[in-house]
């Protein structure tokens, strides 16, 4: 959790209790904890989503447009305010993601984010995350953007014997608030995914190895687009136009075979 800037492809899959369970097996011998979850590697995350008053990176989820971008902000497990917190730019082309982040403590970052404190103070409070801060601050001039939702969920977290930088996270009991939007808060969470339910990420800076691309293949994970943020909002309407587009990709295909 500590890095601070990284492209990685990100592959989301939609899974039940039991093909975690075989699927956390299977790649057992292959994968270790991450070193900051506890002795069921697992932590908990908390994120406030930042968006216009129109919903601008809601609706380009919803348009299935290629080329997405997030702004967040970012607690783990039940911190207090002086703890730290990560506040991120995530952007995203197809599979491949950008993600760049400064690592500020969670006062401050409530502080900036109400008007408290100008962007010149926080650059001379946290001066080695200058640059990240300036991005976020024209992001948040620029779209002019508002705290919308806190989305909270439980991961079990795994990385590559061989490789740290390949990861596979498994995320339960999602839920999302729109009051009290500071994430180390607590108090009217709803859950928005259902019970049994998981949501498997496989992220990786190269090729996904074999040994995992046979334990995707051998348990039917199917990939899916899944946002956490977005479905927060109006999952059924988000779920008939995800079918809508994979009919029309569907179809797409039946034409140029016929072709």
């Amino acid at each position: 959790m500590s890095e601070r800037f990284f492209n990685r492809y990100e592959f989301k899959y939609l899974i039940n209790e039991e093909t975690a369970a075989n699927f956390l097996r299977l790649i057992t011998p292959h994968m270790k904890r991450d070193q900051h979850t506890d002795d069921n590697a697992t932590y908990r995350i908390s994120s406030l989503y930042f968006d216009t008053r129109e919903n601008l990176f809601l609706d380009e989820y919803l348009r299935g447009e290629r080329f997405r971008q997030k702004l967040r902000l970012r607690v783990y497990n039940t911190p207090n305010l002086w703890d730290t917190c990560f506040f991120e730019i995530k952007k995203k082309f197809s599979k491949y993601v950008n993600k760049r982040r400064a690592k500020i403590t969670i006062g401050e970052a409530y502080a900036w984010t109400r008007g408290e404190r100008t962007l010149e103070e926080m650059i001379k409070i946290f001066p080695t995350e200058a640059q990240i801060l300036r991005e976020i601050h024209f992001l948040m001039q620029l779209y002019q953007l508002e705290p919308r939702v806190v989305i909270s969920y439980d991961r079990q977290a795994y990385m590559g014997i061989f490789d740290e930088n390949l990861r596979v996270t498994f995320d339960r009991h999602l839920t999302k608030r729109h009051t009290l939007l500071e994430p180390h808060q607590q108090g009217g969470d709803q859950r928005y995914l259902s019970t049994g339910k998981v949501v498997l990420e496989v992220k990786t800076n190269k090729a996904i190895p074999l040994w995992l691309a046979s334990t995707i293949s051998e348990l039917e994970c199917r990939k899916q687009t899944f946002s956490k943020y977005s479905n927060s909002y109006h999952a059924p309407e988000i779920r008939e136009k995800q079918m809508k587009k994979q009919l029309e990709k569907q179809l797409e295909k039946q034409i140029k075979v016929k072709s």
